[in-house]
Formats: structure tokens, C-alpha cells, sequence
């Protein structure tokens, strides 16, 4: 009987209430360029949610060798497409990027052996 009641009081909560999870990822800049912003969307999808890192958001710019620590709530899984903007205009994406799996992500570091991989773009 309270597997049964323990069901119903699940079905009568509101959708999101079940379904928001929280991702933590840190951002480490291992580039040798600053980082103006990094965006990241559900894997294959184009909801890009930007953070921006350019001054005056912070006290100094996102230079090499520093690290953020971003939190966000959603229900759009652990497969994320990463993009991250140097402030010498290169691009860097990474695909398919599991947050459940990885808690650090590194844009100057390419994986290999089944991670995902860094592309960079002009």
C-alpha cells in the first residue's frame, strides 16, 4: 500500500518539480588566451545560455589559469555542447560533453580515448 500512495503523491507534483537537476561544472582556462565568454546548450540542440566573462562582470578578465565554477538548474540531461570565445577570436566547441561524468572541462585540452573533443574554429 505505501509503494502505491508514495506514487500518487509523486504523480500529483508539478512536472518541473521532479525533473530540475543540478549541474556543476568548473571552467578551467588552459588556453594562453583570456575567456570573453563561455556558452553551453543541450547536446545537439541551439538553447545556448551564454556567460559572459568579460570586466566589469568580474574584478580582473578570465585569463590563463584561472577556473569558474558555474551551477545551473535544469531537466536537459548530462550531454552538453560547450562553446568557449578567446578574446583572440577563436572559437572552441566541444560536443557531447557528459556533465554527470565530468566535472571539469578544460577548453585548451583535446580528449581522447572516448572523451569528447575540443574543436577549434577561426
Amino acid at each position: 500500500m505505501r509503494p502505491c500512495l508514495a506514487a500518487m503523491c509523486l504523480a500529483c507534483l508539478p512536472p518541473g518539480a521532479l525533473a530540475n537537476s543540478v549541474h556543476i561544472i568548473e571552467v578551467i582556462n588552459d588556453t594562453h588566451s583570456r575567456i570573453d565568454s563561455f556558452s553551453m546548450a543541450p547536446a545537439g540542440s541551439d538553447r545556448w545560455t551564454e556567460v559572459d566573462f568579460k570586466p566589469p562582470m568580474w574584478e580582473s578578465s578570465f585569463d590563463h589559469q584561472q577556473a569558474a565554477m558555474l551551477q545551473f538548474h535544469d531537466n536537459d540531461g548530462c550531454l552538453r555542447d560547450l562553446r568557449t570565445v578567446l578574446s583572440d577570436g577563436r572559437r572552441i566547441f566541444a560536443s557531447n560533453f557528459d556533465l554527470c561524468r565530468f566535472h571539469a572541462y578544460r577548453p585548451g585540452m583535446r580528449f581522447h580515448g572516448g572523451h569528447p573533443g575540443s574543436q577549434i574554429m577561426p
